[in-house]
């Protein structure tokens, strides 16, 4: 009787392991979204650009695909949310790109690097906006 309540105890504590997954999985998951996400955009953007959530959320991928629009003639943003369990795509309005700024890693790196060098803790893009 005492084997039940410790197979049990066993299956529960490797559970979460079995749920673990493999950096190739990540990556295939990062490219399935990406693809999506640019197979189901409403306009043809110019050099796109699409930034992958590396995890996404329990239930979604996530990411924003940015681009020079020939419809606006502008650069815009639109955000991508991917089903995990029906890996389907829906996609947002275009959004300007004053109303939203993707923050690239050279971005980051840089703030990074400034932050360190002056101890100053205010995060700024570009356009001087916080």
């Amino acid at each position: 009787m005492r084997a039940l309540p410790l197979a049990l105890l066993t299956l529960s504590l490797a559970a979460p392991l079995a749920h673990a997954s493999s950096s190739e999985a990540w990556e295939e998951f990062r490219a399935d979204v990406e693809k999506s996400c640019l197979a189901s955009l409403p306009e043809a953007l110019g050099t796109p650009t699409v930034f992958v959530e590396p995890t996404g959320t329990q239930s979604f991928g996530i990411a924003a695909v940015e681009g020079l629009s020939p419809e606006a003639k502008s650069q815009i943003t639109y955000v991508c949310i991917y089903d995990k369990q029906k890996k389907t795509v829906e996609m947002s309005p275009p959004i300007a790109a004053e109303f939203l700024h993707v923050v690239r890693e050279s971005e980051r790196a840089a703030a990074a690097e400034k932050k360190a060098a002056t101890g100053d803790n205010k995060t700024e893009d570009a356009a001087g906006q916080e």
